[in-house]
């Protein structure tokens, strides 16, 4: 027998061809792909719905906060619409993940709930731009009942959006090989930066100097539309590249289960002939309750890993949902609310152009760092990776706060963009991490087997559960900030001390070798 990686190689290979080969044999289903590995084409056709996903975003961060002030809202009522979204994901993000973990269904546990949030993603999206619309259409003219209108459509393409996005990641995760599953990450964070480049740069169009744009009623319904077309693209292409194994299928048929590191360390176990080797153990499920204590219940792993994925998104959020209005309002010297075709009010809609030129630069840098940061990882490791990427958006905002100048504001955009691909891959893979070993604390330098079942999905969904958390804070705070201190600087400055704050907390996190 030759060394323990190569032989841990062969016996991961051996395990993958044998399930391969049965499932092929079974004619009735197409479940072989699970235990093969996923060319890059398969790996972007699966990622596709993140690309839907992103540009939603981008779409998001760009528009609604010009659209709420646009309707006649003070900052801090503006601010505090953008908390209705992450009050609903904290209570039922978690939720939908863990129903998620436990369905029966014969087309498999994560696709029938990405294709309800998908409809329902589609149909806020057609509610935010067309609120004023929506409402003197039915008689609802008033301010309270446009603002009303456009932040259920806010909400529900928010929710959806978030909860999507973990369950997509755990989707992809689980149809792919162990081996595939950095590989899927990283296509994901390649392809979705892409995806908010191009929500980026529909903003950053005008459309009303365009022919097609004589068929919207403004540039924002525009964009809005091109989004939505993006976002059933990829929502069809993901829902339809690989079946899933039907929970009822894995519990039935120990040859029809994902290969994860613990059977392969049981396998192994096995060769060498150990008599304590465990047993394959079936697919386990997580309940409700078990779900919520375990929420309660986390180890000191998790608490650590949620607290800096809070932290993160603290000092993320603040440029993300307010950076449009900083450089209209701060660098361009305009004014939303002023009236329109008056000069503050173009130099604003310049330089709400300006600021999606910049996001999509961030979009952009976040695609091109998710192609080097896997092998950064394998070089230095995950925890200076970790820290670096918080690190440099933490220099951008500060920056950005002292200097408003043009050029500042594209160089920050660049070195936030390493910073968002850092917090959308490195937590995912320890999770992924700890799950695959089964542990979630080390003693002596080694793994501690855990004793308590939790569900893979669920976890992921808890880095959902803290973005809308974070979000929920931000909303609140924010606007109540900019209107006491008087100007939208103040979001460099929070942003830049949260991210510092989060690059504290990721010395602290578990990484097992990672």
């Amino acid at each position: 027998m030759e060394g323990k990686q190569q032989t841990d190689d062969e016996v991961l290979k051996g395990m993958l061809s044998r399930r391969f080969l049965y499932a092929k044999a079974q004619r009735t289903t197409t479940y072989h792909h699970s235990f093969r590995t996923k060319t890059r084409w398969e790996l972007v056709r699966l990622s596709l719905l993140i690309v839907g996903i992103e540009c939603t975003y981008a779409t998001e961060t760009a528009f609604v906060a010009p659209i709420l002030l646009a309707i006649g809202l003070p900052h801090t009522i503006m601010t505090m619409m953008w908390a209705m979204p992450p009050i609903v994901g904290v209570l039922f993000v978690p939720v939908v993940a863990s129903i998620s973990d436990r369905l029966g269904f014969s087309w498999g546990r994560r696709r029938p709930v990405l294709l309800v949030l998908g409809i329902a993603m589609l149909l806020g999206m057609m509610l935010l731009p067309h609120g004023r619309l929506i409402g003197e259409t039915i008689g609802l003219r008033s301010v309270t009942w446009i603002a009303t209108i456009t932040t259920i459509g806010l909400t529900t393409t928010d929710f959806s959006a978030e909860a999507s996005n973990g369950l997509c990641r755990t989707y992809a995760m689980e149809v792919c090989t162990i081996q595939d599953q950095a590989r899927v990450l990283s296509t994901m964070m390649l392809i979705g930066g892409l995806g908010g480049m191009l929500g980026y740069l529909f903003g950053a169009i005008d459309w009303s100097a365009l022919p097609i744009g004589q068929y919207f009623e403004s540039n924002e319904a525009a964009v809005f539309t091109a989004n939505w077309i993006v976002l059933l693209i990829g929502l069809v292409s993901t829902l339809t590249s690989f079946a899933e194994i039907p929970l009822p299928v894995q519990e039935r048929d120990e040859m029809l289960r994902p290969v994860t590191h613990r059977m392969l360390q049981n396998e192994l176990k096995r060769i060498r002939g150990d008599e304590h080797s465990a047993q394959d153990a079936p697919t386990e499920t997580v309940g409700f309750r078990q779900f919520v204590r375990n929420t309660v219940q986390m180890p000191r792993s998790m608490k650590i890993l949620c607290l800096t994925q809070f932290l993160s998104h603290m000092g993320y959020l603040p440029y993300c949902l307010y950076f449009t209005d900083f450089v209209g309002a701060e660098v361009f010297d305009g004014d939303v609310q002023a009236p329109e075709h008056s000069p503050p009010f173009v130099r604003y809609e310049e330089g709400l152009r300006f600021a999606c030129w910049g996001m999509a630069l961030f979009a952009g840098c976040a695609s091109l760092y998710s192609l080097v940061i896997e092998k950064l990882i394998d070089r230095v490791g995950a925890r200076p990776v970790y820290v670096c990427g918080l690190m440099a958006h933490c220099v951008g905002m500060l920056a950005m706060g002292f200097l408003r100048t043009k050029a500042i504001v594209m160089v920050c955009c660049s070195l936030t963009g390493i910073m968002y691909t850092t917090i959308y891959s490195i937590p995912f893979l320890l999770i992924s991490h700890y799950h695959s070993k089964n542990s979630f604390h080390m003693e002596d330098g080694k793994c501690v087997e855990s004793t308590t079942t939790r569900g893979f999905g669920a976890d992921v969904s808890m880095m959902s559960s803290v973005l809308c958390l974070a979000q929920l804070i931000v909303s609140l705070v924010m606007g109540v900030l900019i209107d006491t201190a008087g100007t939208t600087t103040v979001i460099t400055f929070v942003a830049g001390g949260c991210s510092l704050l989060a690059a504290a907390s990721a010395m602290a996190v578990l990484y097992m070798g990672l």
